[in-house]
């Protein structure tokens, strides 16, 4: 993201905060206020990238805040899949990743987020994902929490033209000691929209589970 700021300022000023403004929350305003580094992508209108495009963010550190940022941009009729990873080594103090993720889906553009999140114990995740997707666009989050103390995430599919689809597939295991809180909102904000939400989750031990799907407005 640092590096698109510089190179493409007029991109990431036109989407940057537009699908998650600021005051969005308050885990959204410490990460506009504070963030740094990400991913940031846009995919040319008619362009489908055949390959995945990975990420893979790490805590290497005590008592750490990670608050990077990430946005992606699929122009009209392109494919794209973003891959990320997250990991961290066991600490005995706690450390806080703190995510904003904006995802822009133009007219018939397909987006596939997938998120494998393995962070250690002692972290406590707390992110914000959000799609807006146009007209016979689709959005699909493929999400899976097996780590971190507490993740508290809904990735959301915002669809505002004719025809759009959301479709999330959110997978939670806790363990002794950790609490997740996963699930999914959809909103549906014009005609002729679709959306699909499964949520599993396992506990084991202790572990603590909130899911909840939310079908948003229509």
């Amino acid at each position: 993201m640092d590096t698109a700021l510089r190179e493409y300022p007029e991109i990431v000023r036109a989407y940057f905060g537009k699908v998650i403004p600021s005051n969005d929350n308050k885990f959204s305003a410490l990460n506009s206020a504070v963030w740094s580094g990400g991913s940031f992508i846009y995919v040319p209108e008619g362009v489908e990238v055949e390959m995945p495009l990975q990420a893979y963010f790490r805590i290497n550190a005590e008592n750490m805040g990670q608050f990077e940022r990430t946005l992606i941009i699929a122009d009209k009729g392109s494919k794209v899949h973003y891959i990320e990873g997250c990991s961290a080594p066991v600490y005995s103090t706690d450390s806080l990743h703190s995510a904003v993720v904006e995802i822009v889906v133009k007219e018939s553009a397909r987006v596939t987020y997938t998120t494998i999140q393995n962070w250690s114990n002692n972290v406590f995740n707390l992110v914000t994902k959000r799609a807006v997707v146009e007209a016979e666009g689709h959005m699909e989050w493929i999400d899976g929490n097996i780590g971190s103390r507490l993740t508290m995430k809904y990735p959301a599919v915002v669809m505002v033209g004719p025809k759009a689809s959301g479709e999330v597939l959110s997978v939670a295991y806790a363990g002794e000691g950790q609490h997740q809180d996963a699930g999914a909102k959809m909103t549906h904000a014009a005609p002729e929209t679709t959306s699909k939400i499964v949520s599993k989750s396992i506990s084991k031990d202790g572990g603590d589970l909130a899911t909840a799907a939310s079908p948003g407005r229509r």
